[in-house]
């Protein structure tokens, strides 16, 4: 998994993949059902990023 340092171009940079991820889950999810193995690991991985997100924010 990737880390970011704190500042504004890694914030965007972390919001790109959240997004690029959501909306590969959601095709993904569309094709091989909401529930598939393919689904909940790239869900999970969005979540990862989610919480590196909120880190950045209580720490500014």
């Amino acid at each position: 998994m990737q880390t970011y340092k704190y500042n504004n171009t890694s914030k965007k940079a972390l919001l790109v993949d959240i997004e690029a991820g959501r909306e590969l889950m959601i095709q993904v999810g569309l094709e091989e059902g909401f529930t598939s193995k393919n689904t909940i690991v790239i869900s999970q991985f969005i979540d990862q990023l989610l919480n590196q997100l909120e880190k950045i924010y209580v720490t500014d």
